[in-house]
């Protein structure tokens, strides 16, 4: 998916929900998406990438033009909030983002 989705320049939405990624496949797509200018909605949900994998999409997410990402029941903790939330401050894209399920807590 990483070589594809460096090269496509059509391709608006993925949606890898329930696929059984991990953190492997989450870092794929991360690097896939570095370079893309084409992908708008990103759908992660329902897939146990955690923070490690929030974590590279975060990183990720500053070279493109995604504005719905979904990362719904993903095993995100505080930790990989506190990534994305740092990535999203100097993001101007993302319009909507769904969080729903991860064990986010504070204390």
């Amino acid at each position: 998916i990483s070589e594809a989705l460096k090269h496509n320049t059509s391709l608006t939405k993925l949606s890898v929900e329930g696929c059984g990624l991990s953190v492997k496949g989450a870092i794929s797509i991360s690097e896939g998406i570095m370079g893309n200018s084409s992908l708008e909605k990103l759908w992660m949900g329902s897939n146990e990438i955690g923070d490690d994998g929030i974590s590279a999409i975060a990183g990720a997410l500053g070279n493109n033009k995604i504005s719905v990402l979904d990362v719904r029941r993903c095993g995100i903790t505080l930790t990989g909030a506190r990534v994305l939330a740092a990535a999203l401050s100097s993001n101007h894209t993302i319009r909507e983002l769904n969080l729903l399920g991860n064990p986010i807590t504070i204390g």
